[in-house]
């Protein structure tokens, strides 16, 4: 086997991913423990490399692997991957977004009725014995209007789950304008903001999506927004909701990536988060989970098949 088919996992993936490149002709090696460093150092005999958010892949990594061809993102994000210096020197640059839109949009489906139903508020006040059904009487989805800003693959996914409940649903994508769905209605953002209950977030990272949500788009918000994130969080501005929780214009956040986050998914110790998030933890109208949403073992599967799939198709 020539050394120019050898991929390199550095990531965790479905075992069928490395089985089936093999069963295709190439050498994998999986290395889950590798550094950043420890990159840079091994031999020039890279065919491809599978990640996930292991490592930044920048300008150093790239240039010391001559012979590469490919980088596989296992996931939607590729903001840890420089493609266009990697696409510039003939790297081609994948990723699997379709993998996790079902279990994403599952996830913040199980947010919102969480919200609009006081769960996570109404557990905490029987484990103290407080026993309150008037104070946590909930709302129903049907009398709502969710907003979907992002239709990519996890925007049609929510909105055909939310579809069976009678939730009337907009959705606004400056990328696309052949949306099809015919229990949807394609709108403007102006209109997003001026008439739904909720606002959904499934939206890539890009520079100029940093702040998509903040001061200008909560004051032309609805008055009792819920705001859910399944995204990623630098799209939001975190102080900015933290005033907005406050005032009562936003009726709920909830949240499952956060701005403060590094590269590799993570927050940095609680001794050292920023006023804004401390403020945010200690809501009691936020729901915060760790970057979770995509994280099953279902859609672990589909990324390597996905994967897999693309790696064939691109080394044909």
């Amino acid at each position: 086997m020539s050394a120019a088919r050898k991929i390199l996992i550095v990531d965790r993936a479905a075992p069928s991913l490395a089985r089936d490149l093999q069963a295709h002709g190439f050498v994998c090696d999986t290395r889950l423990d590798l550094t950043y460093d420890d990159f840079l150092r091994l031999p020039d005999d890279l065919y491809g490399l599978v990640i996930r958010s292991r490592f930044r892949v920048d300008k150093p990594l790239i240039d010391s692997k001559s012979q590469l061809r490919f980088i596989a993102r296992l996931g939607s994000g590729v903001e840890n991957i420089d493609t266009v210096y990697a696409e510039s020197r003939g790297i081609t640059c994948i990723s699997t977004p379709e993998g996790n839109a079902r279990a994403v949009a599952e996830h913040a489906l199980g947010l919102l009725l969480a919200a609009l139903r006081n769960i996570p508020k109404s557990d905490r006040e029987v484990r103290r014995g407080e026993w309150l059904r008037e104070t946590n009487k909930g709302t129903e989805l049907a009398s709502q209007t969710v907003g979907i800003i992002g239709y990519g693959h996890t925007g049609p996914a929510f909105a055909r789950l939310l579809h069976p409940f009678g939730t009337k649903i907009l959705v606004y994508d400056k990328f696309r304008t052949d949306i099809i769905d015919d229990f949807v209605t394609v709108t403007d953002l102006s209109t997003i903001l001026q008439e739904c209950n909720i606002i959904s977030l499934n939206i890539n990272y890009l520079p100029e999506n940093k702040y998509f949500i903040g001061d200008r788009f909560f004051d032309a918000a609805r008055d009792g927004l819920i705001l859910i994130n399944t995204s990623r969080g630098p799209v939001v501005d975190t102080a900015a909701l933290v005033s907005h929780l406050k005032s009562g214009k936003v009726r709920y956040a909830c949240l499952d990536v956060l701005e403060y986050e590094s590269v590799r998914l993570k927050i940095p110790p609680k001794k050292e988060w920023e006023d804004a998030l401390l403020q945010l933890s200690e809501m009691d109208n936020v729901i915060l989970t760790p970057h979770l949403a995509g994280q099953t073992a279902e859609a672990e599967q589909r990324h390597a098949d996905i994967a897999v799939q693309k790696i064939l198709k691109l080394s044909e």
